[in-house]
């Protein structure tokens, strides 16, 4: 019976880690699907708006900029006061990789913002709850940014008192989930119908018709 129980132990020790790597992959697939179809703004949440939002916000712009997208990125803070700069080895680690965060300041959270966007992305699990309960109507389009990583777990881990390395390991998991979000964005557009020009000649004269 106590080989058994220990045989019992190695294969659970065995197969845990890669039903774990599977949950992972099937609800990030299920993330992506769930995305809001026509996203015209993103805003970018975390505790301060000083490290892991900035960055975001910065990258996620240069890529609709890259791209010509028509997507107005904003960041923000679930709990900071207003004109704070960027943390200096959050700028160092931008301006590694082309960026800057020098025009950077602090925003508090508040309810405009997060009507006005069609995605809120934030950086921990506990942080979603707490945007979803501040703001139950949002509740749809509340994502956890690193849910879309392909390595880690959901909560992208706050570099604040850490060293130009942990900085840059955020940097890289805010990266990795932008570029898919970004990705899995476009792909939701370009899936959606195209009116015809003959469609739009019946609406409008359908219009007229209905007016007269």
């Amino acid at each position: 019976m106590r080989l058994y129980l220990e045989a019992l132990r190695a294969v659970a020790g065995h197969l845990l880690p890669r039903l774990k790597v599977f949950r992972r992959a099937y609800e990030r697939i299920v993330a992506s699907r769930t995305l809001p179809v026509s996203v015209k703004s993103v805003l970018f949440l975390c505790k301060g708006n000083i490290c892991r939002s900035p960055l975001a916000d910065v990258y996620f712009t240069h890529k609709v900029r890259t791209a010509g997208a028509a997507i107005v990125v904003r960041s923000a803070g679930i709990e900071t006061t207003p004109g704070k700069p960027a943390h200096q080895l959050a700028k160092e680690v931008a301006l590694s990789h082309g960026i800057s965060l020098d025009a950077h300041r602090t925003t508090p959270l508040y309810q405009d913002l997060v009507q006005q966007a069609d995605l809120v992305m934030v950086m921990e699990v506990a942080q979603k709850d707490r945007v979803i309960k501040l703001y139950p109507e949002a509740r749809t389009k509340v994502f956890v940014l690193g849910q879309f990583c392909r390595q880690g777990s959901w909560d992208i881990d706050d570099p604040y008192s850490g060293t130009v390395e942990d900085f840059t390991v955020c940097f890289e998991r805010i990266r990795d989930s932008c570029d898919r979000v970004f990705h899995h964005l476009v792909e939701l557009q370009s899936a959606q119908p195209v009116a015809s020009p003959a469609s739009l000649e019946e609406g409008a004269s359908t219009a007229v018709t209905s007016i007269e």
